[in-house]
C-alpha cells in the first residue's frame, strides 16, 4: 500500500512535471488565418521560442475545433511553390521555429464550424516526451495578399 506521501509525491510529479515541459515553450503572435465559411483548410502560424536547455520536439497538435492538424513546410522549386507535410517541428535549445505564411506551418483541417476574426482557439501540441499543453490562437483576416492561399491544398 502506497503512504500517503509516496502517493502525494507521484500525484505531484504527474501533473507538475507537463507544466514544467509546457513552461520551457513559449509562443508568440499565435494566429490562425481566417478563410471563407465554406473552406475546409486554413493556415496557422506562430513563434515558437524554447527557453530550455535541450531541444524540444513537437510531435502533433490537436483541437476540438478542427478534425486534423498537420505540420507543413513550403519550399520554392522550379519556379513553383511547393508543400511537404513534416512528421514533427524540433526547436533547438534556447532557439525559435517561425510558423509563417509561405513557410512552416499548421494546416487545420476540416472546420467543427465556421472560424471568425476575434474568435480564440485552442490547439494542444504534444511533445516527444509524452507531455502536451494547450496554446491559444486568434482568428485574424489575412493583412497582405498571399497568392498560396492554401485553399486547394
Amino acid at each position: 500500500m502506497l503512504s500517503i506521501k509516496t502517493f502525494f509525491l507521484t500525484f505531484i510529479f504527474l501533473f507538475i512535471s507537463p507544466l514544467l515541459t509546457a513552461g520551457d515553450l513559449a509562443i508568440e503572435n499565435a494566429w490562425i488565418r481566417e478563410a471563407p465559411p465554406v473552406s475546409r483548410v486554413q493556415a496557422a502560424y506562430a513563434t515558437l521560442k524554447n527557453n530550455n536547455k535541450n531541444d524540444i520536439e513537437v510531435t502533433s497538435a490537436t483541437s476540438p475545433a478542427f478534425k486534423k492538424i498537420e505540420f507543413h513546410t513550403t519550399t520554392l522549386e522550379n519556379g513553383l511553390m511547393r508543400m511537404q507535410q513534416q512528421a514533427a517541428i524540433l526547436i533547438t535549445a534556447k532557439g525559435e521555429v517561425k510558423l509563417e505564411p509561405e513557410g512552416m506551418h499548421m494546416m487545420l483541417f476540416d472546420p467543427s464550424k465556421p472560424i471568425r476574426a476575434g474568435e480564440k482557439i485552442n490547439i494542444d501540441f504534444t511533445f516527444s516526451n509524452g507531455t502536451s499543453t494547450t496554446f491559444l490562437f486568434t482568428v485574424k483576416k489575412a493583412t497582405t495578399v498571399n497568392h498560396h492561399q492554401h485553399m486547394n491544398h
